[in-house]
């Protein structure tokens, strides 16, 4: 740039070109240390902004009147942050530092945030400037902070737990990355149920098994616990099987499809799942509420025989006659079919392909297709051949279709 331009400018040129200098990345650094004390604030602003701005003007900006200049100011240190060395190894880190620990006690939110933000995960950071952010009343400011800064230790963290600035503190602080066991029972010893759901949904925090057992007891009360303790990893055998017994139906096909549990609890767990969904009486249930049981049930492995004869001693034939279409294979119109029809010889037929033993094909075809008994009647779980079901599948399907 021209020297001579440039000095004209300074001397007396108008708001627009002073402004424009101001921004200006070429600017010789000597003319933006003037022109961070003009009058004019977007002049101030535009100083703050620029990248070439000298280490010299970064303390007086953060110490500006004017707001737009000391946000202007964090966003553009913000930006510098990612490469700056440590503040004692370097004059331009030190004036950034700082600078940057002026702007986190400012007395505006936004910038607080633009700084907490900028350095949540430096290992450089000034300790005192993070414990000063991780303590801000401002969840904006503070949750970040205590989400990610490596510089705070665990003593911090018990201590910010045992006298939180703000509630949302705790939540921060349970979402922390791999948190100790400590750190967890104080965090559940708070009481704070929104720390604590946000702990169980923390797969990297460590949790003992017997504070673990405490929170499952406590989650029959807050449902809101249940979902991150059915899909927490390593859950204990016991808590498993303690959940199935009470969690929201939705909740336990995903509670009986985990692959790190024993075999025998895996058993029990769906052994409970179908002792809970199949066999008891829902009046007005409708048939979409039997078909979303029997979904569960499919996917939690634990539509089976018993759970047929469960439900057909209930008397509950939306789910016996939508669970004997899952089992057997087929559409549900062919089984709603042969209901409507009282064709007990294709439910049999049915029953048998489904799996289900003779006693279980006997409750099913008497609750979905009840008729007096007949003496000297062969069973009707083997009242049908292959063939013949086969056609009775067939024609079913067939006058569905018109």
């Amino acid at each position: 740039m021209d020297v001579r331009e440039i000095a004209r400018i300074l001397e007396g040129g108008p708001p627009a070109a002073r402004t424009a200098l101001a921004a200006n990345p070429e600017t010789p650094p000597e003319a933006l240390y003037y022109l961070m004390a003009d009058r004019a604030p977007e002049i101030r602003a535009a100083v703050a902004g620029n990248p070439a701005s000298p280490h010299q003007t970064f303390g007086p900006l953060a110490l500006d009147d004017d707001v737009a200049v000391r946000r202007a100011l964090a966003e553009r240190l913000a930006q510098l942050l990612p490469g700056l060395p440590p503040a004692q190894q370097d004059r331009l880190a030190q004036a950034a530092w700082t600078a940057l620990a002026q702007l986190a006690a400012d007395v505006v939110e936004d910038i607080r945030a633009t700084v907490a933000e900028a350095v949540k995960d430096l290992p450089d950071a000034p300790r005192a400037m993070m414990l000063g952010l991780a303590r801000d009343a401002s969840p904006r400011v503070a949750d970040p902070v205590l989400r990610l800064c490596p510089l705070l230790t665990e003593e911090d963290l018990l201590g910010l737990v045992a006298a939180p600035p703000i509630a949302a503190t705790l939540t921060a602080i349970a979402r922390r990355p791999a948190i100790s066991e400590t750190v967890a029972d104080a965090l559940v010893a708070s009481g704070d149920t929104f720390a604590i759901t946000a702990l169980l949904g923390n797969h990297t925090a460590a949790i003992r098994e017997s504070t673990l057992d405490a929170l499952v007891v406590q989650a029959a009360e807050y449902a809101a616990w249940q979902e991150p303790l059915v899909r927490r990893p390593d859950l204990p055998p016991r808590a498993a099987l303690a959940l199935a017994d009470f969690v929201a139906e939705t909740l336990l096909a995903p509670l009986a499809q985990r692959s790190d549990l024993p075999a025998e609890t895996t058993a029990r767990i769906r052994a409970a799942v179908a002792q809970r969904l199949a066999g008891a009486p829902r009046p007005g249930e409708t048939a979409e509420d039997a078909a979303t049981r029997v979904c569960i049930l499919m996917q939690a492995g634990a539509l089976d025989a018993a759970a047929m004869l469960r439900a057909s001693g209930a008397g509950e034939r939306h789910f016996v006659a939508t669970g004997l279409a899952a089992l057997a294979d087929v559409p549900q119109s062919d089984v709603d079919h042969a209901v409507v029809t009282r064709c007990a010889k294709t439910l049999a037929g049915l029953c048998r392909k489904a799996g289900l033993d003779d006693a279980t094909a006997e409750a099913v075809v008497a609750l979905l297709a009840p008729a007096p008994p007949v003496a000297g009647a062969a069973p009707m779980a083997v009242a049908v051949g292959d063939g013949e079901l086969r056609w009775r599948i067939d024609a079913l399907s067939r006058a569905a279709a018109q």
